[in-house]
């Protein structure tokens, strides 16, 4: 028998006071050094974002800033190009500031589990596969789902009134419940076949 997994602990995010925190830190370096430490933002954003989108954008980033120290560098008086390369700075430092920034806010915002965040169920007549059991063709429809029409002899144990066709709207979960019980009567009678 195999023991069972261990449940992860409830995802608790930072304090407000720590993410604002690190928000101005951020910020405030990469403005103070005029964008040159623009980067540091960017690698923050891409770490929170968990994406391909932020490492690319990282990437572009520090291209552009290679670009425009090359040709800060290059020229020893200043110039259109010089003038082209510190305005590509300033640009690359807004705009780097203003991703960074809406991407930790939009992180630090979205639900997570534990956080009113349900994970996503297994539909109906699919249960989570398991490791040790061959994977099983989808059953057919149950006719437990449906309130009314011909059934099959010998696929409706029970024959009496339905308490549920008065009106009143069948709630989803009794009928997940019974379409369970109905593959499960299925499989058990294919079992006792062999």
């Amino acid at each position: 028998m195999h023991a069972p997994a261990p449940v992860p602990p409830p995802y608790r995010p930072p304090a407000t006071g720590v993410l604002v925190l690190l928000r101005v830190v951020f910020v405030a370096l990469a403005v103070g050094s005029l964008g040159l430490l623009a980067w540091a933002a960017m690698l923050r954003a891409a770490l929170v974002q968990r994406r391909p989108l932020g490492w690319w954008l990282f990437g572009a980033d520090l291209a552009v800033l290679a670009g425009v120290c090359f040709v800060v560098l290059s020229y020893a008086e200043t110039d259109w190009r010089t003038n082209l390369a510190v305005g590509a700075l300033l640009l690359q430092m807004t705009g780097a500031v203003a991703y960074y920034l809406a991407v930790d806010i939009r992180e630090a915002t979205k639900p997570r589990y534990g956080q009113g965040y349900a994970p996503p169920a297994h539909p109906p007549h699919s249960p989570a596969p398991h490791p040790h059991v061959p994977p099983q063709p989808p059953a057919p429809p149950s006719p437990y789902a449906q309130e009314a029409g011909p059934y099959a002899p010998g696929t409706r144990p029970y024959q009496g009134p339905n308490p549920y066709a008065q009106g009143r709207p069948q709630p989803q979960r009794i009928d997940r419940v019974r379409a369970e019980l109905d593959e499960l009567s299925d499989y058990l009678r294919q079992e006792e076949k062999r």
